[in-house]
């Protein structure tokens, strides 16, 4: 009851107070008014004009002081042109960047511009029948066709003199479920790099048929669709498959053809006498279709065909240099992350009674951090960065026995060293700990562009917890190294004469 008394006693005090500042707000705010209204117009205008400016000021302060710095601002980005495009290989050449891929990419496409040759890209799932396809494209080309999947393994040109008279190379890349090639973004570049992209199937498109043909699509380039073996499907059957094709996919009904590559066929050969043979026959290919429709889309879109090409090579290139430039942050961070775990390191061995703590509230872990964000152009208060740090610090604590346990069996593989504690032991564990927060950090920012702080976390926890064990080797060697050259250091000089 006298709890309860003096909360309701407090509550009416709080009550009274903030009816007293209202009224007096109000006194205040009505004798203002009547003191302007004996004022000439003109200040009264004067008044209400720094008045709202000293508002708008404040407001702005408010905003100013409480937005989120650490998250980029979205901007968009420049069209690439052939023009910016040069100047951002030559600043990046300046600043030590590898833009060799970048430049390679142009000279490529440059020379195939000066050939006048028209590049078609094939895709299409193992054994969909792309290699029977160029056989019956380019007679005389002998591409391997095997019942088998899988028989393409690599970028294989062919080269085609089109009745037209125009020079085409048919690029025959692997199939998109090949499991012996997962990396798939060498078959996408050759597709940025054709005028015309085929896509070949047997039937309707099944899940991953269509993500595969959606990542042709959302390249920008042509897209023709050649339906094979349609020799299993009647006249209406092959209708509402290509009708059904061209729903699904976006693809208009005029880039899709229905083909027969060829391949054999076994056809029972009845005599006279009634008796029965099978022979082994090669079918006759039936594309003619498919050429019809590139030629057509050659025709009719050339101009529009070789501009998409050039948007979307320069557009390459300029993916190539951002990997160039990413590698070469990422080379830089490696290099700061390391700096910063050596010097933990050699705290650790200056040190006579190391702190527990030093990663969440050193000088060091902190300059670190600061030191990333500062590499990938990320503002971040210090605020987020303490945040940061004194949760590692909560999440350190479970790993800080095993990491002193890890830290003391990699000691003991050394010979001579045998069972060590103390500064030595504290220097291997820091340096594994610094390197493990360098590098969670660096990665979350450059793949973020910000370092929110939970999945921050989340690789920190994830390089303790796993990669310690990889690189236990290199820092016992390195906290080695460093205390022999302290106790070197600390050895008294040995006179050179006896008599000295």
């Amino acid at each position: 009851m006298p709890l309860r008394l003096f909360a309701v006693l407090g509550l009416l005090a709080a009550i009274v107070f903030i009816l007293f500042v209202l009224l007096l707000a109000t006194d205040t705010a009505l004798s203002v008014w009547q003191r302007l209204q004996a004022l000439p117009v003109w200040l009264q205008w004067a008044y209400a004009i720094l008045l709202g400016l000293f508002v708008a000021g404040s407001g702005w302060l408010i905003w100013r002081w409480f937005r989120p710095w650490g998250k980029p601002t979205l901007e968009i980005p420049a069209p690439v042109s052939a023009e910016n495009l040069k100047h951002d290989l030559e600043q990046s050449a300046a600043a030590g960047i590898n833009v060799d891929d970048a430049i390679a990419e142009l000279e490529q496409a440059s020379r195939r511009k000066q050939s006048g040759q028209i590049d078609l890209a094939l895709f299409g799932e193992v054994s969909s029948g792309k290699s029977s396809l160029v056989n019956a494209l380019v007679p005389g080309a002998d591409a391997v066709a095997d019942i088998r999947a899988g028989t393409t393994t690599a970028n294989a040109q062919y080269h085609w003199q089109a009745p037209s008279g125009d020079r085409i190379v048919i690029h025959d890349l692997p199939g998109f479920s090949d499991p012996d090639d997962p990396d798939q973004s060498a078959m996408l570049s050759e597709a940025r790099r054709a005028h015309l992209v085929i896509y070949v199937c047997d039937g309707d498109l099944g899940r991953n048929q269509h993500e595969e043909l959606d990542r042709l699509l959302t390249l920008g380039k042509p897209v023709v669709l050649a339906l094979n073996k349609i020799d299993h499907y009647n006249t209406e059957e092959q209708s509402a498959i290509m009708h059904r094709i061209a729903d699904s996919s976006g693809i208009d009904a005029v880039r899709i053809a229905a083909i027969q590559t060829g391949g054999e066929e076994s056809v029972t050969l009845i005599a006279e006498d009634g008796s029965e043979q099978t022979v082994v026959r090669q079918r006759p290919p039936q594309v003619e279709p498919l050429r019809r429709i590139i030629q057509n889309q050659l025709d009719s879109n050339r101009e529009l065909i070789e501009s998409l090409r050039d948007s979307s090579i320069l557009l390459l290139a300029a993916d190539k240099l951002a990997d160039a430039r990413a590698q070469h942050l990422a080379q830089q961070a490696d290099r700061v992350v390391e700096k910063y775990a050596r010097r933990a390191m050699l705290g650790a061995l200056a040190a006579v009674t190391p702190g527990s703590d030093l990663v969440i509230q050193g000088v060091l872990a902190t300059k670190l951090i600061q030191e990333l964000c500062s590499l990938y152009g990320v503002r971040t208060r210090d605020v987020e960065i303490d945040q940061f740090l004194r949760l590692a610090g909560g999440k350190l604590k479970r790993y800080s026995a095993i990491t002193l346990a890890i830290a003391g069996n990699g000691l003991k593989a050394f010979p001579g060293i045998g069972t060590v504690t103390g500064g030595l032991l504290h220097a291997v564990a820091y340096t594994m700990i610094f390197d493990s927060l360098g590098k969670a950090a660096a990665e979350t920012l450059a793949s973020r562009g910000a370092l929110p702080v939970y999945p921050a976390l989340e690789l920190f926890e994830e390089q303790m917890s796993e990669h310690l064990q990889k690189r236990l080797g290199r820092f016992t060697r390195l906290a080695l190294a460093e205390a022999g050259k302290i106790k070197q250091a600390e050895k008294p000089a040995t006179p050179s004469d006896p008599g000295q």
